[in-house]
């Protein structure tokens, strides 16, 4: 068990720091942006942030599923990749369906994939609210 909780934390804490670092460049990449005046209409700006935050964020997520399936497939927990991307999916959205189960002693990581998922629709919201506040602070700079 306390193998499992070590490999499970491990991978929550790597993809978290990516995802992080990911937001963070995003977020970069958004006020360099703004700065530059890549679009010519100020009103379609805040649709261009949108756009790009929604992209950046459609990445992480795809990112953070693909490692867990992965990880499943390096321990073995699943034979195919696809049963290993459902599960993960399943488990990473919290929708749980229950007809993929992991192997009694594994059971663990569903969770853990659960509360990754969990932390990381967190960060999409936080990151969505930086987004659409961007336009206000670039204005507010002298």
């Amino acid at each position: 068990m306390l193998s499992v909780l070590l490999v499970g934390s491990a991978m929550m804490i790597v993809s978290l720091a990516i995802t992080i670092l990911l937001f963070a460049a995003a977020s970069r990449l958004l006020l360099w942006l703004s700065d530059t005046k890549t679009t010519r209409w100020p009103q379609m700006a805040a649709a261009f942030n949108l756009a790009i935050a929604s992209l950046w964020i459609l990445a992480v997520l795809t990112g953070s599923v693909w490692g867990w399936a992965l990880l499943y497939m390096a321990l073995g927990l699943f034979d195919a990749l696809e049963p290993a991307l459902y599960f993960s999916i399943v488990s990473f959205t919290t929708v749980g369906y229950g007809d993929v189960v992991l192997a009694p002693g594994w059971r663990l990581l569903a969770g853990m994939t659960a509360t990754h998922g969990l932390l990381t629709f967190g960060l999409f919201t936080a990151f969505l609210v930086e987004v659409f506040n961007l336009p206000a602070r670039t204005r507010a700079k002298p």
